[in-house]
């Protein structure tokens, strides 16, 4: 029971190992395919069918490579050949049309806001007694401590406003240079991957279509 269940994991294992690397293994399987079926044609038969496939692996490499350009167009939201020839088209001088004169409306608002305080002072007549004056000092003072209890709140309050500010500007810097890295990482080690596949894809098509007649001969010799 216990090798059973080593041997599903380790074939499990194995599975998705093999998938990891599909982008080298699926081509060369392909390729070797095509070798194999041409090897079991007639040398007037093997030309062709080498030719052909030569042709549709170019296609194949072109098409990857075209793939890779269309991801990267999308990365940073360009239009395609076709939106570009469209607008061309729509830009095109037409007989008799009238220039048009694009008028330019500008506004301009502004806002202006100030607030003032007054703070309340209370004073004592010169023939006023020690009680009145005495009296007059601590309204005076607690009047000071009032003001001062609310510019303390209001400079809290301030406080409070600046540094939520500032997080938010932080946490939207952070998110733009993240996506800028992203972004970054997609164009430059992104679609090396697909590039590679085009370029394989390419190189055997190039092979296999200008000399089809060599590889059947030595397919046939190999046998």
């Amino acid at each position: 029971m216990r090798l059973i269940q080593n041997l599903r994991r380790f074939v499990t294992a194995l599975a998705h190992w093999l998938a990891e690397a599909w982008r080298f293994w699926v081509p060369v399987l392909i390729v070797v395919l095509a070798l194999t079926v041409a090897s079991r044609l007639s040398l007037s038969l093997a030309e062709p069918v080498l030719r052909y496939c030569g042709l549709a692996f170019q296609l194949l490499g072109i098409l990857t490579v075209v793939s890779g350009l269309r991801d990267k167009r999308r990365l940073f939201n360009r239009p395609s050949l076709v939106e570009n020839i469209r607008g061309w088209m729509n830009r095109r001088p037409r007989w008799g049309a009238k220039p048009q004169t694009i008028w330019v409306a500008g506004t301009a608002e502004g806002s202006a806001s100030c607030s003032a305080k007054g703070s309340v002072w209370r004073g004592a007549p010169p023939d006023a007694s020690v009680e009145a004056r005495l009296a007059t000092l601590e309204a005076n003072v607690a009047t000071l401590r009032a003001e001062q209890a609310e510019t303390a709140k209001e400079f809290q309050e301030a406080t409070r406003k600046v540094n939520e500010a500032v997080g938010v500007e932080r946490l939207a810097r952070e998110s733009a240079i993240t996506a800028l890295r992203l972004q970054l990482e997609g164009l430059g080690a992104g679609g090396i991957h697909v590039e590679m596949m085009g370029v394989f894809w390419l190189v055997v098509g190039v092979v296999l279509a200008t000399v089809p007649s060599e590889i059947a001969v030595a397919l046939r010799w190999g046998q």
